[in-house]
């Protein structure tokens, strides 16, 4: 994992050299993840497409995001973009795209399992966007780049063989970032003052909750493998994943 410096984006940085359990590797410079990319400026864009060569950019940001906010200067670029919105109940409420959270126990390992029991093609669909040939480097986003992308992004290094106690530690790599980030999300027209009805684990990042989520996909789902299958990303597709992402650690 490395922090890149990316103007307008405030948690930005590279999924990078993890080791997997197979004695292999991710790439460096091969997928990164963010929150928002609508605030960056012509310099960074530059930097994102130019120096870190990023060739797809997977956003999974409700459609009421996108079109409030809209993509910034990303848009007039070409560029591979996929939309798979990560929804969740009582996330398409009118004219605000802030989540409502249940009383269950565990509340944010039971919202990160809706994103797979509300959205099961989006989840499985990031895994089959990066697949193809030439998608990478990729970065992935949502709007502050901690639920959506965590799980997005734990989901695709599950499938290439991470362990789950260093996926959860890449998880929580962010949360010294999550005050600044969670303040332009409340100066934002689709969050603003909404965000003060959260619950407190909403702003905590914490490699536990992380390693609670992956557990409960192993009981519910017979682990993100066999998730994915389900969705039609069969073994096949996941081992082209792997040998773009990763590499011999030797």
């Amino acid at each position: 994992m490395a922090w890149h410096s990316l103007d307008g984006a405030l948690n930005f940085r590279e999924v990078g050299g993890l080791p997997t359990s197979d004695g292999r590797r991710l790439r460096r410079g091969r997928l990164f993840r963010s929150d928002t990319l609508q605030f960056l400026t012509e310099d960074s864009v530059r930097r994102l497409t130019t120096d870190l060569g990023v060739a797809t950019v997977v956003d999974l940001r409700l459609p009421y995001e996108v079109q409030v906010e809209g993509r910034g200067p990303l848009a007039e670029l070409p560029h591979r973009y996929h939309h798979l919105p990560f929804l969740v109940r009582g996330s398409e409420q009118q004219g605000n795209a802030t989540p409502r959270f249940t009383s269950e126990d565990d509340v944010i390992v039971q919202h990160y399992l809706g994103y797979l029991a509300s959205s099961p093609d989006a989840v499985a669909g990031v895994v089959a966007a990066l697949a193809e040939p030439g998608a990478l480097p990729a970065v992935v986003h949502c709007a502050a780049g901690k639920d959506r992308t965590g799980v997005a992004v734990a989901v695709v290094l599950t499938a290439v063989g991470v362990p789950a106690d260093v996926i959860a530690a890449e998880y929580a790599a962010g949360a010294e970032r999550m005050d600044e980030v969670f303040g332009q999300l409340r100066r934002m027209k689709s969050y603003g003052e909404r965000l003060d009805a959260l619950p407190a684990e909403a702003r905590i990042t914490e490699a536990t909750t992380m390693a609670r989520f992956l557990a409960a996909v192993e009981r519910e789902y017979g682990g993100v493998r066999r998730f994915l299958d389900d969705q039609g990303v069969d073994d096949a597709m996941v081992e082209q994943l792997r040998e773009q992402l990763t590499e011999s650690a030797g």
